[in-house]
């Protein structure tokens, strides 16, 4: 079983970008795909562009292709794939935004772009995980664009709300007599595999999971998963490096959950370390350990689970000011005695034990290479079966929320159930 099967099914169709002229500062040449003095976009073009290069989409403002050999090339905050809010390629500039309360990292950004201190900062990091011997991905460079020129903003609501009330050529002529000049970068890497772990738990909510995969195998598929990526942090951890959790606000920004975590069939991988740090904080480090087991992580009841499991009572809310779920969405629940009542519970329980044994023994659990294969490929085609049925778009990745809400009013026909089944069939055989 192929990697690019997985993100196939999971992505759907590749997006175009294009190449634009700038500079790049390369710790591995040997692993970059382009000319040296190129950097990657996803942007909108007033002038006109040749035809572009495709890949498959990574998150809101990255893309992955094939790299070399074994690896997939990874180029991450280069543009925006779609929609109103793309950077836009005029005058011989990159016109964008700049946020300064977005809520995400240090609260400032380039809009789908990187400052340049942001991407030197995740590749250092990068750098110091490899040198500690973590399983990172591969540390490729940094690209550097040219001309680059930003409207300020206070957030996503306020771009947002500037880009529904603002024509198109209105915007064009703020960009000219109103952007100011920053310096932006993008982040390269390499690494085995692009599938999130979040995304393989969306397809144990199929309501059909129970007829594609014995549940026994799912549970133990789980566990694995699960003591995977516990491991994989508490290495993090032994090596004095938190994934990257700070207070703000009465709560906590956090990195640390199922979708900065990567698998295939041999194991998982952590990656964005854009808020990587030192330190030997005990309690923040027994916090990263919970948000992994909870945060992005759709299965039902995952906060109480994990909230039993570490013996954690939830940091206050602290919530993003628009229609996206927040690495750092929390909120107070009283019940730590969690009892699973449904399957797709058992398999919740299932995914934080193996979190809570990976991290607390350093240990993974085993499962035969097989199980591994058939579970991924299995989970694969029920996420993206169930973003179907759910009406979500093709390759949406995140969402707990949008996806709880949908399958709360879900109500499906026999003949429904069977033609779903068919098509996950289908992706499978």
């Amino acid at each position: 079983m192929g990697v690019e099967r997985l993100i196939r099914l999971l992505r759907g169709k590749r997006v175009v970008f294009h190449l634009v002229e700038g500079s790049t500062s390369l710790v591995d040449p040997s692993l970059h795909p382009f000319k040296e003095d190129e950097v990657p976009i996803l942007c909108d073009f007033e002038e006109g562009r040749t035809q572009g290069l495709d890949a498959y989409t990574s998150g809101l403002r990255s893309i992955v292709c094939r790299g070399k050999g074994d690896l997939w090339f990874k180029a991450k905050a280069i543009g925006i794939p779609s929609g109103s809010s793309r950077p836009i390629f005029a005058d011989g500039r990159i016109y964008t935004y700049y946020l300064s309360d977005a809520y995400i990292g240090t609260g400032r950004l380039i809009w789908g772009l990187s400052t340049v201190d942001e991407a030197k900062d995740e590749i250092s990091q990068m750098v110091e995980a490899r040198e500690l011997g973590l399983p990172a991905a591969k540390p490729v460079g940094l690209g550097f664009y040219r001309n680059v020129r930003v409207l300020d903003l206070k957030d996503r609501v306020k771009l947002f709300e500037m880009l529904t009330s603002t024509p198109r050529e209105a915007l064009l002529e703020r960009f000219r007599d109103k952007s100011r000049p920053v310096e932006a970068a993008c982040v390269f890497t390499a690494q085995p595999t692009d599938v999130r772990v979040d995304e393989i738990l969306y397809g144990f909510l199929h309501p059909l999971i129970h007829r594609v995969m014995d549940p026994i195998d799912c549970k133990d598929f789980l566990q694995w998963l699960g003591s995977s990526c516990g491991f994989k942090l508490r290495m993090h951890h032994k090596a004095g490096l938190l994934h990257g959790t700070r207070p703000r606000g009465g709560g906590f920004m956090t990195n640390s959950h199922a979708a900065n975590h990567l698998v295939d069939e041999d194991g998982t991988y952590t990656t964005d370390y854009h808020m990587a740090y030192r330190s030997e904080d005990k309690d923040l480090k027994r916090l990263e350990a919970f948000f992994l087991a909870s945060l992005m992580n759709p299965l039902p009841r995952a906060d109480e689970v994990a909230g039993k499991a570490f013996g954690q009572s939830r940091p206050p809310r602290f919530d993003l000011p628009f229609d996206q779920t927040s690495p750092f969405s929390l909120g107070y629940y009283e019940d730590q005695f969690f009892r699973p009542t449904g399957l797709q519970e058992e398999f919740t329980e299932a995914f934080v034990d193996g979190v809570v044994y990976g991290y607390n023994r350093r240990r993974i659990r085993a499962v035969e290479a097989g199980l591994r294969r058939e579970a991924l490929l299995k989970a694969t085609a029920c996420k993206r079966e169930l973003f179907q049925l759910l009406g979500l778009p093709e390759g949406m990745e995140r969402g707990v929320e949008q996806v709880a809400k949908r399958l709360a009013g879900l109500s499906l026909t026999e003949e429904e159930l069977k033609a779903s089944l068919f098509r996950i069939e289908e992706d499978t055989g």
